[in-house]
C-alpha cells in the first residue's frame, strides 16, 4: 500500500481528468470520503445537513418508527466518531455529543432503566462534555450550552447503574461555575427546569428548533430576536421558552402552541 506521501506524488503526474474520474469513484466507495468532500465544497450547508442526518441515526437507536429500540453503543460511537472527523474545527461534534446525552437522559427517564453498556456510553459522553468545556480558554461556549449541561444531570430517575450519582460527579468538576451555589439556587427556584418541557422541546425536529430559537419578539428592540439563556416550561398552552433578548440581554419570551 502507497504512503500518503507517495500517494500525493502519484497524483501530481495525473491529468485534471483522471483525477476526477479517481476522486469520483472515491466518493462512490466511501461514505466518509463523500461527506469529507461535500463540507470541502459546500461549507456550512452540508456540515448541518450531515449534523441533522447523524442526531437522526442517533434518535432512531432509542426511538426507532418500528420496533423495539436497539440501543447499539457501537452505532453511537461510529456517529460521534464520524462527525469529529467531518466536522473538526466546528462545535458540530459537542453540539453532537450534547444531543446524544439528551436524548439518553430522555430515554432512561421515560424508561427507568439502559442497557448497562450504553448507561456507560451515555456517562462517558456526558463526561466529555464536561472536559471540552474545562478546555475552553473563555465561559463562552459554556455559556451557549450551560441550559442544557444542567438540564441533562438534573433530570429524575437516572439512577439504575449509578448513572445519576456518575453524571453529578462529572458537572461538579465543571470550572465555569460555583457548582454548590447554582445546584442550590436551582434546588429551590419553582421550574427553572422542567424535564416535561424539555422533554417535549426535544422531540421538535432541530431545524424547527432554531427558528424558533432566531424568531422571538423583543418588546425594547421592537422586533424578532434570538431567544439565549433560555429555559422551557408548559402550561396549557404549550411550551414556553424564557429567556434573554441576545441583542440587548432584555427578557423575552416565546410560546410554542400545542
Amino acid at each position: 500500500m502507497l504512503t500518503p506521501t507517495q500517494i500525493k506524488r502519484k497524483l501530481k503526474e495525473c491529468s485534471k481528468d483522471e483525477l476526477i474520474i479517481l476522486l469520483y469513484e472515491v466518493v462512490k466507495a466511501n461514505k466518509e470520503a463523500q461527506a469529507y468532500i461535500s463540507v470541502k465544497l459546500q461549507g456550512e450547508p452540508a456540515l448541518l445537513e450531515i449534523l441533522n442526518a447523524s442526531k437522526e441515526q442517533i434518535y432512531k437507536e432509542f426511538y426507532p418508527t418500528r420496533g423495539f429500540p436497539k440501543l447499539k453503543v457501537a452505532k453511537v460511537k461510529q456517529v460521534l466518531s464520524d462527525i469529529k472527523t467531518i466536522g473538526k474545527g466546528t462545535i458540530l461534534p459537542f453540539e453532537l455529543l450534547v444531543y446524544f446525552c439528551e436524548v439518553a437522559v430522555q430515554y432512561i427517564h421515560e424508561q427507568g432503566d439502559i442497557f448497562e453498556d450504553m448507561g456507560d456510553c451515555f456517562t462517558d459522553a456526558y463526561e466529555e462534555v464536561v472536559q471540552i468545556l474545562n478546555n475552553e480558554k473563555t465561559p463562552d461556549l459554556f455559556e451557549q450550552y450551560k441550559d442544557r449541561v444542567q438540564a441533562i444531570v438534573n433530570t429524575p430517575g437516572c439512577e439504575c447503574w449509578g448513572i445519576h450519582d456518575s453524571l453529578n460527579g462529572s458537572y461538579s468538576d465543571l470550572k465555569w461555575i460555583d457548582h454548590d451555589t447554582e445546584r442550590d439556587d436551582t434546588a429551590n427556584a419553582s421550574g427553572v427546569i422542567s424535564y416535561a418541557a424539555m422533554s417535549k422541546w426535544l422531540k421538535i425536529p432541530e431545524d424547527i428548533r432554531q427558528k424558533y430559537i432566531s424568531n422571538v419578539w423583543c418588546g425594547k428592540c421592537l422586533g424578532a430576536t434570538t431567544i439565549k439563556d433560555f429555559t422551557t416550561q408548559l402550561d396549557k398552552y404549550g411550551i414556553i421558552l424564557q429567556g434573554t433578548c441576545s441583542n440587548c440581554g432584555h427578557q423575552v419570551a416565546r410560546v410554542i402552541e400545542k
